[in-house]
């Protein structure tokens, strides 16, 4: 069975703003604008409010007032500012759906995202984007989200047993005959989605069987299993040690300075607020 009936089931896909798709897409265009992006996020007064509390809150506060985009881009940096943007348009989309609990599914979203991007900040290949990573993570189980849609009580049952620590994908993969990881690929593609973000999307669950190697799958993969172990009571060291060997030592990690920016940001405040409040 394929994937392609779910999309036909679901009738109303969800959309994202205009302006989340041009941040994504721009991630593999060295070319990008800053001058036309910004002006673009302006536009949309909903992700710019968003934006500003999100820069002047105290995970990304710079100790002075954001009073406005070009501030934030200035104070920021372009880049972290984009993701923020992507961020905070990723959570509007997706808000209420049956049988998903929202704050849990963008709290695992951004642990997610910011071990991601770690992981990838921390990598010795050269050429990679954290920022990238981080949105690669903050859509790591979207595809998830669509098919609490399509199908609410039996996603229900997978998550059930999730929880008391059965295999996701195998699960929906018996089930299904598809997984997230495949949804969210397509739908992905649906979004025009740069094929960076997609393949890390298609092979989190399994990176090694990508060809060519997907560093940002690999990522995702290592800060799913960081997070599942902390939040299952394991000590964020301890999480840390369990990284497989095998999809880690691609990524030629600098493991010390790893592990001292991924324990800060486990134990760092919650940033939920930031974004799911209303603009």
């Amino acid at each position: 069975m394929t994937y392609q009936p779910l999309f036909e089931h679901v009738h109303r896909l969800p959309s994202i703003p205009g302006v989340v798709a041009e941040l994504i897409a721009s991630l593999d265009d060295d070319r990008a604008s800053i001058q036309q992006i910004s002006a673009n996020i302006r536009k949309d007064p909903g992700l710019s409010l968003k934006l500003l509390r999100a820069a002047n809150s105290v995970r990304y506060g710079v100790g002075r007032n954001v009073a406005s985009i070009d501030d934030a881009i200035l104070l920021l940096g372009f880049e972290r500012v984009r993701t923020l943007v992507i961020a905070s348009g990723m959570v509007g989309v997706i808000e209420h759906v049956p049988g998903l609990d929202r704050r849990a599914f963008w709290k695992t979203s951004f642990m997610v995202a910011n071990l991601a991007r770690a992981i990838v900040r921390h990598s010795r290949i050269g050429g990679l984007s954290p920022e990238t990573a981080f949105t690669c993570g903050i859509l790591h189980h979207v595809g998830s989200a669509l098919m609490h849609i399509a199908h609410p009580e039996v996603m229900a049952r997978i998550d059930t047993l999730v929880a008391q620590g059965a295999p996701r994908s195998e699960l929906e993969s018996s089930q299904f005959g598809y997984t997230f990881s495949e949804v969210g690929a397509e739908l992905g593609r649906r979004w025009r989605f740069p094929e960076t973000i997609c393949r890390a999307l298609t092979y989190q669950s399994a990176p090694l069987e990508a060809e060519p190697f997907s560093p940002y799958a690999a990522a995702v993969h290592l800060a799913i299993g960081i997070y599942r172990d902390v939040a299952s009571g394991q000590r964020e060291e301890h999480a840390l040690g369990e990284m497989p060997r095998d999809v880690r030592r691609p990524l030629a990690l600098d493991l010390l300075a790893l592990y001292e920016e991924s324990v800060s940001s486990l134990r760092a405040d919650d940033e939920l607020e930031v974004f799911l409040g209303k603009a």
